[in-house]
């Protein structure tokens, strides 16, 4: 990744125009392919990732930034 970022320059909502971020990615293919489901190794490893995934997107008892102060 390059030192120096790039920036864009955009309209927000207000119609003021203001600096953001501009892509900061390397351009380019993956050499290889991975599969993340081979860094689970274990069977209990495949049961964490599961309760994990299942009671971010399902549950009422979030954690962190996630947390809404009123249900959607």
């Amino acid at each position: 990744m390059s030192g120096e970022y790039q920036y864009e320059e955009k309209e927000n909502f207000e119609g003021k125009k203001i600096k953001v971020l501009g892509p900061t990615y390397d351009k380019g293919k993956p050499e290889a392919i991975s599969d993340w489901r081979l860094k689970l190794v274990t069977k209990e490893d495949k049961i964490g990732y599961l309760r994990a995934a299942l009671r971010y997107w399902y549950s009422k008892e979030w954690y962190g930034s996630e947390k809404r102060k009123q249900e959607a």
